[in-house]
């Protein structure tokens, strides 16, 4: 995976890391990978930052339709999607994963999406966000992991239900919101 960094403003780079996703979780299924990766969350490997546009180009790499919208560059692919604060930061200071849909279902998907989208997204440390994840079974709830502050909601009276997985770079100073 430290290849596809050098790389990593091209497709070839996206396209590799899922790859390494599949070949260092050493189970078919992503969400199945991931309730027991707090054994494997200790030795995965930790991936280098990524600028916004980065992370961008490795979901466009996978097939994801990625347009702007204000602040944010979102992909997306089928019901599950990710946003990405544009900015000028060595690494984006809000991404959201999003999955869309009844919310028991909605969460379903997050959780299979994330481990994919945070690995493309060379979010460090992913095993233990997926971990985290897993244990909220849809309940809303915050944490920290590494440098993210993580936070998981689900919307249900709204035109576009589903489930939220925000990470927000506690590191970043300026120009860290939409706002």
């Amino acid at each position: 995976m430290a290849l596809g960094t050098a790389a990593c403003s091209g497709s070839k780079s996206g396209d590799n890391k899922p790859d390494a996703a599949g070949s260092s979780s050493s189970s078919a299924a992503p969400g199945t990978t991931n309730s027991s990766s707090a054994s494997s969350s200790g030795p995965e490997e930790k991936l280098p930052d990524l600028t916004a546009a980065q992370v961008v180009t490795a979901f466009a790499g996978k097939g994801y339709k990625c347009s702007t919208d204000e602040a944010y560059q979102t992909c997306a692919q089928g019901t599950t999607s990710v946003q990405v604060l544009i900015g000028t930061q060595p690494r984006p200071p809000v991404i959201s994963l999003q999955a869309t849909g009844v919310a028991a279902e909605a969460t379903t998907k997050l959780t299979d999406f994330a481990p994919q989208a945070l690995e493309l997204a060379h979010v460090n440390p992913r095993g233990q966000i997926t971990d985290w994840l897993k244990q909220q079974q849809g309940k809303a709830g915050q944490t920290t992991a590494g440098n993210w502050t993580v936070e998981f909601s689900t919307e249900a009276d709204t035109d576009q239900p589903g489930a939220i997985l925000t990470l927000t770079d506690k590191l970043c100073k300026a120009d860290c919101g939409a706002e």
